[in-house]
């Protein structure tokens, strides 16, 4: 029909034959009501186009069933119109398309500061078969102030991951916790345990020597299982730097029911989290320093210690694990909610991740000439984690809003994020691979020396790590059987616990 071809137009014309406007009026007369008696020659000929509304570039047309409003000799109850009616109805039934999400950019900048810590730490734990140079060893043996860095920078991209960009919600992979958990935990657990297993003759025969078999056996267990982090006294048994994986397992279990509530947060709210869980570490740290009378200790060179349980509880409990993790989570959400409800962060020039980092670096070394007499966990809780979670939402805001320049664009270089990419590699085979060259049980056992006694081969064991990561990344986790393996036992737990 004529008028069904020109309900499409936007403005009304006239119609273009007298055929077509005698068997319109024809069609209305057979539709009027019947308490409508309007003499055929004064009767005018109804547009049938739709109605529009002028809308900014544009006009907008007026749904169909609204025809009737402006053409009281139209019944919308009878014939064509009904069927246009119904038409309206069976538009508004299909199912609306949802809009698009936000998608979230990449941060590769964040990969390359994974490598840069862990080669820190990496070198921190065998630097001493190197040199005696005591300035060095202050430097290089501040583990236990930057491995903190760790645990913020896995709360800040967990959240990322698991809430979303410009909303206050919690992504839909949160909602089954179980299966969260698992896959968090699956994340670094196959390649975890395939060192322990391939390292675990190693380990077995040190504990059996100097503790025997029973102890061994509850090692292993304990160490396997990821257990060890409860353990202060026994933390660091077997490859012992995993006890950051042990702490970091429970912050994984926590943040699965503390990540909906921290996404409903809004941006003062966040930054009140984030005091918060800092005055609570803070004051773990001013107990253990208050009550040993530590305060310009040095942990990391220090040969003696009041109390070395007291002290493995401050640096390896899984509780205070979580507040820094929760702290990582808390900073993002920051980012994440740029130029939300009314914030204009993201209309400003992002500021230069370049000052944090001087700030971490002049700490280390001003600590390492020993200009700041204070001990590890002050340091870490009231200057370092701070400086460095502004470098992290600094980094995440010029990648974002400036991308291509300044530090970000650096830390986003290919062969950096490489080295990010098989730092994990790298953190978990340094220890064993350590103990074999620099452990005198095992060393004396398979080279018949100790190579303390050549401080130059630990620029080959640095190489040989190195290589160690680059091969088991390369050949054992990219293989598909290795692949398919890790994702049957995901499923398999995830069928366990659900």
């Amino acid at each position: 029909m004529a008028s069904v071809a020109m309900m499409s137009r936007i403005s009304p014309a006239p119609l273009k034959s007298h055929a077509q406007s005698a068997r319109v009026r024809s069609a209305i007369r057979a539709q009027a009501r019947p308490t409508i008696r309007t003499p055929a020659s004064k009767r005018a000929v109804p547009t049938t186009r739709m109605p529009s509304l002028r809308s900014g570039a544009g006009l907008i047309p007026l749904p169909l069933k609204r025809i009737a409003a402006f053409s009281p000799r139209i019944s919308p109850g009878r014939t064509s119109i009904k069927t246009y009616a119904a038409d309206a109805d069976a538009e508004a039934a299909k199912p609306a398309v949802p809009a698009k999400t936000m998608q979230k950019p990449r941060l590769p900048g964040l990969d390359s500061v994974r490598f840069f810590l862990i080669a820190y730490i990496a070198t921190g734990h065998f630097i001493a078969c190197a040199t005696k140079n005591p300035t060095i060893l202050r430097f290089a043996t501040q583990i236990n102030v930057v491995v903190g860095a760790f645990f913020v920078l896995s709360g800040y991209v967990a959240g990322y991951v698991a809430t979303e960009l410009g909303k206050r919600e919690a992504s839909s992979r949160t909602e089954n916790k179980s299966q969260y958990i698992v896959g968090r935990i699956m994340g670094y657990y196959p390649l975890f345990f395939i060192v322990q297993v391939l390292f675990a003759p190693m380990f077995a025969f040190v504990d059996n020597l100097y503790s025997g078999p029973m102890v061994a056996a509850w090692h292993g267990f304990l160490s396997t299982t990821l257990l060890q982090a409860w353990f202060p006294m026994h933390a660091e048994i077997w490859n012992a730097p995993t006890w950051f994986l042990s702490a970091l397992t429970f912050a994984m279990i926590v943040m699965a029911y503390a990540i909906g509530p921290m996404a409903k947060m809004g941006k003062a709210s966040l930054k009140k989290c984030i005091a918060v869980l800092t005055g609570t570490s803070l004051v773990t740290k001013l107990a253990y320093s208050y009550d040993l009378n530590v305060w310009s200790i040095m942990e990391g060179v220090a040969r003696s210690h009041p109390s070395m349980p007291f002290w493995n509880i401050t640096r390896f409990s899984p509780f205070f694990a979580v507040i820094e993790v929760l702290i990582g989570v808390a900073a993002c959400r920051l980012v994440m909610l740029d130029g939300v409800e009314g914030d204009t962060e993201n209309e400003k020039k992002p500021a230069s991740p370049v000052v944090p980092v001087v700030g971490m670096l002049a700490l280390l070394v001003a600590r390492g000439l020993g200009y700041i007499p204070l001990n590890d966990p002050l340091i870490r809780v009231l200057i370092f984690l701070p400086l460095f979670t502004l470098f992290l939402m600094r980094t995440h805001r010029e990648t974002v809003y400036a991308p291509g320049t300044g530090l970000s664009a650096i830390l986003a270089w290919k062969p950096l994020v490489y080295l990010g990419t098989i730092s994990f590699p790298i953190y978990v085979l340094h220890g064993p691979i350590g103990q074999l060259f620099y452990k005198k049980a095992i060393a004396m056992k398979v080279f018949g020396k100790v190579m303390t006694a050549y401080p130059k081969f630990f620029f080959a064991y640095v190489a040989i790590v190195m290589v160690a990561a680059v091969f088991t990344h390369e050949v054992i986790l990219k293989n598909s059987k290795v692949q398919e393996l890790s994702k049957n036992a995901t499923k398999a737990l995830n069928d366990l616990v659900a």
